[in-house]
C-alpha cells in the first residue's frame, strides 16, 4: 500500500495512517488525525498506552516483531512515529513496505549523538566540544582535556536526562564509566548559557514547508518543566537559525517535523544540543496557540497536504505536568484560562509526565 509522494493522501477507508509509539505523542498525533477525517492504526508493545483509547485499530507486538511489522505495514497508506528510538532495522523494514515520514535517516541520525553532533556541524552549526568514548582510556584523555569538566551521555537511548553523568575533579571514571553500562558514549563540555530554545521546522511531502514560532524552555531535573512562546530572539539571529536548520533538514532528506533544541550563549551565540524527529513537548502549547498545532501539522506533512508558516495568536505559556502532580495544580481548576491536557496515563512515576496546562499570556 505504498503511496507515492506525487500525490495527497485524503481521507477515506482505504487511508489509514500508521502510528508507531503509543504515548501521549502518539494519542495527541491520532486527535489530529481524527479531527481531519483520518483513519488511525497503532502499533506498540502491550503497555501503559494511552494513544489506544483513541485509534481505530491496535496491534500490539515489539519493535523486533518483523511479522507483525510486516503485517501492521500492509494496513496503512504512510506511518509516522511519536518517538526515536525505535531500532533502525524496524523502520527500514517498514519502509519497504509504506511510507515512513520522517525517514529511518532521519531516526538513526537522532538516536546515535555522535552522528547528531557531525550532521549539525555539517549543516552550520556550531555544538559543545565533545569526544567520542569507547573505553576508559579514551574517558580519561577527553576529561583531562576538558579540565574534569563535563557531562558523559550514552551515546544512544537518553532522553529527559537519563544516560548522562556530570563529571568533575573528584570523579571516578571507572565506577561512572560501569554505571553508564560500559557503551560508547559521548563526553560534552558544560556550557554557561542564557537560556534554551527550541525551533520546530515542517516540510510536506509536496514540498511546502514552514516554521511555528521559536519557544524558550525551562528544565528541572533534566526534565522540561515549562514553555513560553514566543521566544524573543534577536530578527539576524532568528533568520540564520531558520538557515541552518533548513539545511540541517535538506541534509537528512527530512519530511515531516523536527524540532531543535538549542542553547543561547550570554555573547548570543547559539549552540546545537539535539534534534527530535517528531511532535515535541516544547510545541505542546500550539495545541491552543496556534489554529494549527504540531500535531494538526505533522499530519498535514505525511499526507502531503499544503503547509506554510504558522503563526500564534497570543503569547503563551505551557507546564508539564510531572508524576504527583495533583496537589500542587488544584487552584488552576478554577480559571478556564488554564487549559488542562492530562495523558490517561494509569501509572504515575516520579518524573514521568501525565499531562500539561496551556495558558495564554497576551
Amino acid at each position: 500500500m505504498i503511496n507515492k509522494f506525487n500525490s495527497p493522501i485524503l481521507p477515506n477507508k482505504e487511508n489509514i495512517l500508521g502510528i508507531l509509539g503509543g504515548g501521549q505523542l502518539g494519542k495527541m498525533i491520532a486527535m489530529a488525525a481524527s479531527k481531519g477525517g483520518y483513519k488511525t492504526h497503532l502499533y506498540c508493545p502491550k503497555g501503559d498506552n494511552p494513544a489506544e483509547t483513541v485509534v481505530n485499530k491496535v496491534t500490539h507486538g515489539d519493535w523486533d516483531d518483523f511479522d507483525k511489522l510486516v503485517e501492521f505495514s500492509n494496513s496503512v497508506v504512510c506511518a509516522t512515529s511519536e518517538f526515536e528510538n525505535i531500532p533502525s532495522k524496524s523502520l527500514e523494514l517498514l519502509s519497504n513496505k509504506t511510507k515512513v515520514i520522517p525517514n529511518s535517516v532521519v531516526f538513526r541520525c537522532a538516536q546515535i549523538r555522535s552522528k547528531e553532533k557531525e550532521m549539525a556541524e555539517k549543516s552550520g552549526f556550531r555544538t559543545p566540544k565533545w569526544y567520542l568514548i569507547k573505553n576508559t582510556d579514551d574517558l580519561i584523555m577527553a576529561s583531562k582535556s576538558m579540565g574534569f569538566k563535563g557531562i558523559l551521555k550514552t551515546n544512544s537511548l537518553g532522553y529527559d536526562g537519563k544516560g548522562q553523568i556530570r563529571i568533575n575533579e573528584n570523579s571516578n571514571l571507572f565506577e561512572i564509566w560501569e554505571k553508564l553500562g560500559s557503551v560508547e558514549c559521548v563526553l560534552e563540555e558544560i556550557l554557561e548559557f542564557k537560556r534554551e530554545i527550541s525551533i520546530m521546522y515542517f516540510k510536506s511531502t509536496d514540498e511546502s514547508d514552514g516554521f511555528f514560532p521559536i519557544s524558550e524552555n525551562f528544565h528541572e531535573n533534566g526534565i522540561l518543566k515549562k514553555t513560553i512562546a514566543p521566544a524573543i530572539l534577536d530578527l539576524n539571529a532568528e533568520k540564520e537559525l531558520k538557515t541552518k536548520t533548513k539545511q540541517l533538514s535538506q541534509n537528512l532528506g527530512l519530511y515531516g517535523i523536527i524540532a531543535v533544541e538549542l542553547f543561547e550563549l550570554f555573547d548570543g551565540n547559539i549552540i546545537f544540543n539535539e534534534i527530535a524527529p517528531r511532535p515535541h513537548n516544547s510545541f505542546h502549547w500550539t495545541l491552543n496557540g496556534c489554529d494549527n498545532s504540531q500535531f494538526d501539522i505533522l499530519v498535514r506533512t505525511i499526507c502531503g497536504l499544503p503547509v506554510k508558516d504558522v503563526k500564534s495568536n497570543g503569547k503563551w505559556e505551557m507546564f508539564n505536568l510531572i508524576g504527583n502532580f495533583e496537589d500542587t495544580v488544584d487552584h488552576l481548576y478554577d480559571d478556564q484560562d488554564y487549559i488542562t491536557f492530562l495523558y490517561g496515563k494509569k501509572e504515575t512515576k516520579i518524573g514521568r509526565k501525565m499531562g500539561h496546562i496551556n495558558h495564554r499570556i497576551t
